[in-house]
Order: C-alpha cells, then sequence, then structure tokens
C-alpha cells in the first residue's frame, strides 16, 4: 500500500485524512524534488547521500521486533496528553 502526505510543522499528516491503526509500522521514503529542496543537488551531494544511505542501511536492527512506538515514548517522557 502507498499512502502519501506531507510533512507541515514537523510532522507527516497524510492525504484525504487517512488514519492508521496505532503502532502500524510504516516506511518513510523521502522523495527530493528540486522545488522541494530550493535548487537541485549536485552530483557530489548525490555521492554523498547515497554514501550515507548505504552506511545507515547496513547498520544492525539493535531492538528487532520492538513495538515501543513514538507515542509510548511520549507517553513516558510527558505523561498522558
Amino acid at each position: 500500500m502507498v499512502i502519501h502526505g506531507r510533512v507541515q510543522n514537523g510532522v507527516i499528516v497524510l492525504e484525504n485524512d487517512i488514519s492508521l491503526p496505532e503502532g502500524t509500522e510504516v516506511t518513510v521514503v523521502v522523495r527530493a524534488s528540486a522545488e522541494a529542496a530550493g535548487e537541485s543537488m549536485s552530483e557530489e551531494q548525490r555521492r554523498r547521500l547515497r554514501e550515507a544511505r548505504r552506511h545507515f542501511e547496513s547498520l544492525r536492527d539493535e531492538n528487532p521486533g520492538d513495538s515501543f512506538s513514538g507515542a509510548d515514548h511520549d507517553r513516558v517522557l510527558y505523561g498522558e496528553g
């Protein structure tokens, strides 16, 4: 399933008011465009981005199966909203 959205005030807002159940795992793919970036990336920037992506993808998952969500994190830090 592909659901599109945009970042607004630092939060990803899904299009069409889609709401996912709490705890749903998602993968965010950032599609940078010349308009979104304000300018196109240089070849050196692209190379460095590819290098960083390869590095991050090679890191092991330190908590496989961990179901502690961002909402859980906020609840622990700030209490019930």
